[in-house]
């Protein structure tokens, strides 16, 4: 019988200290599992005995009670020492034989191939992965022969026996590509070692392998098998330049595993360098608009936007209370990143009284936190009494988002009405311009959470996981001159 450890090796995390800086691997390597990586290899080629073991020791009491196997890199005599998960082994290290009697029947011993006769040699072993390298080429491995590329992992898989995990140039660019060949898992080394935050990316790995392996986005099994979409619908402006409004809301319920239907309340004429123009869609075809999606498609949850006057806010207040709706998320989208009004002045306390009640959550930024509550708000500190506050005033659970102040970390806080908690939600920072339609990115995330049946803090923790996976990935593209959109297809890539 075979006890041995089971394991998940389809995010498999190879570090590398010379990539990390001055950063501390266990933060790294506990940033990256809570993203998604599924196994970890410590490789410490050049490092003295004692500290390789100090080293194993930290990272051991990290993964404790995540489920994630630690493997040491060539180094029997370290992985017994700190009885460690297994080991993995190169071609030019202890024979597999060996290592098993010294190691005993339950350790996990991956082997590293790089062609396919030692996959065949590999095949007479009772080993429990292969690791193939290298796929692509990379700057991390330089000891290794000709990359194999997407063909030859292909053959690998074909031949292979064991699990196969593919090691070597891959990325967030390459990965779909890599298990699209069969492969079992990817080992990532310098794509998470090197980021800013190893959570995000390995967030978005995580997203892709997923998608490649399903090729849908996080849509529940119960939900395909049932042939029943989450359903979302947005009420919101639309955005001419595709990165805000009723498109951002889109594209995100999409990504997010729900099914997108729109009303339109007003048509923009904007950019990445802002808005032009606005030009208000007739009330009675706002609402003519609402009405059909919800008497002939339905709905789980609704995510509004931009409602321009004081009409349009009390025409959407009496449409929806004549349906059981009791997911509303509500962005109160009032100035425009560059500055431009997108709301009357006299709408906002229609909002406030008739609206925002029959919210389930709203979720305001810091300047329209300011509006609503009638003071500025300049530090992390002041959030959680401004969301309780905010909540008193407007009757549902408040999200109030830190993105405006100054901090290198962005502390949102969730007051929920509903259990009468604070939740805070910390990220790091991404230093980019591709902010625009991050507010409707955010919401639209959390409706679709919602919708798939959530509770409202699982729904928040998720959607931002999700929009900051989306700003990491989508940070350093070029679309127009101003600020960018984030990248809702992350997981595509």
């Amino acid at each position: 019988m075979n006890t041995r450890l089971v394991f998940d090796p389809s995010l498999y995390l190879v570090t590398d200290r010379r990539l990390i800086g001055n950063r501390r691997l266990e933060d790294i390597v506990s940033e990256a599992v809570a993203g998604g990586c599924s196994m970890v290899q410590l490789r410490e080629k050049d490092t003295p005995t004692a500290e390789f073991v100090q080293q194993a020791l930290m990272l051991k009491k990290r993964l404790a009670g995540t489920g994630v196997p630690l493997i040491i890199n060539d180094r029997i005599d370290i992985a017994l020492a700190i009885d460690a998960d297994g080991v993995h082994l190169g071609q030019s290290d202890m024979p597999y034989d060996q290592a098993r009697r010294l190691l005993g029947p339950r350790k996990m011993i991956g082997l590293s191939v790089e062609n396919l006769s030692q996959v065949q040699q590999a095949n007479a072993l009772d080993v429990d992965y292969i690791a193939v390298s290298p796929v692509f080429a990379t700057p991390t491995k330089t000891d290794t022969a000709q990359p194999l590329g997407l063909e030859g992992a292909a053959q690998v898989v074909a031949l292979s026996r064991h699990p196969v995990v593919g090691i070597g140039g891959i990325n967030r660019q390459t990965v779909v590509q890599a298990m699209a060949t069969g492969l079992d898992g990817v080992a990532m080394v310098s794509d998470i070692m090197k980021a800013e935050s190893p959570f995000a990316v390995a967030k978005i790995l995580r997203g892709q392998i997923e998608a490649s392996r399903t090729h849908i986005f996080n849509v529940p099994a119960h939900v395909c098998a049932n042939k029943h979409y989450p359903r979302v619908l947005t009420i919101a402006g639309s955005d001419s330049g595709g990165g805000a409004g009723v498109q951002a809301d889109i594209k995100t319920i999409s990504a997010c595993g729900c099914y997108a239907a729109s009303a339109i309340t007003a048509i923009t004429v904007q950019n990445t360098l802002g808005v032009q123009a606005v030009s208000p869609v007739p009330v009675d075809t706002i609402q003519g608009q609402i009405q059909a999606v919800l008497d002939d498609i339905g709905t789980d949850a609704i995510k509004i936007g931009m409602l321009h006057s004081q009409t349009v806010v009390r025409m959407v207040a009496e449409t929806l209370s004549h349906y059981d709706i009791s997911n509303i998320v509500l962005d109160p989208v009032m100035v425009s990143t560059s500055g431009h009004r997108l709301i009357e002045t006299d709408s906002i306390q229609s909002l406030v009284t008739e609206l925002m009640p029959k919210s389930r959550i709203i979720t305001p930024n810091i300047p329209e936190a300011e509006i609503l509550l009638g003071q500025s708000l300049s530090a992390v500190s002041q959030l959680s009494d401004a969301a309780r506050r905010l909540s008193d005033i407007c009757h549902t659970s408040v999200l109030l988002k830190a993105g405006h102040l100054s901090d290198a970390r962005l502390t949102d806080v969730l007051y929920d009405r509903e259990q009468q908690q604070l939740f805070e939600f910390a990220t790091t920072r991404i230093i980019t311009r591709n902010t625009h339609g991050t507010g409707c990115t955010l919401s639209s995330a959390i409706a679709s959470f919602l919708a798939k049946g959530h509770a409202l803090p699982d729904a928040v923790q998720h959607a931002q996981d999700y929009i900051h996976a989306a700003i990491v990935s989508g940070a350093d593209y070029q679309i127009g001159h101003g600020f960018g959109p984030v990248d809702h297809f992350y997981a595509m890539h």
